[in-house]
């Protein structure tokens, strides 16, 4: 009796290893390269972010130009109507 409890304690010493084993093994070939890709990806994303905020601040200057120019347009036809008449 006293053998088969030594034997089921062993098994279950070696399967509590192995798979402790195993666990390292696919944090270390699996979960670690794809937290690196993650962190890489997110990484992109914040770049891309400040890409389009900045892209996003050039067209209301871009904006702001153009009214601008429409309101001196039209003016100058005005004055050019006015110069016709």
């Amino acid at each position: 009796m006293s053998e088969i409890l030594t034997n089921i304690v062993a098994t279950i010493a070696i399967i509590t290893f192995v798979a402790g084993v195993v666990a390292g093994i696919t944090k270390y070939i699996v979960v670690n390269p794809l937290q690196t890709a993650i962190n890489a990806l997110n990484d992109s994303v914040k770049e891309f972010k400040k890409m389009l905020d900045s892209m996003k601040l050039d067209q209301q200057g871009i904006d702001k130009r153009l009214i601008v120019v429409e309101q001196s347009s039209k003016s100058a036809h005005h004055r050019l109507d006015k110069l016709e008449g």
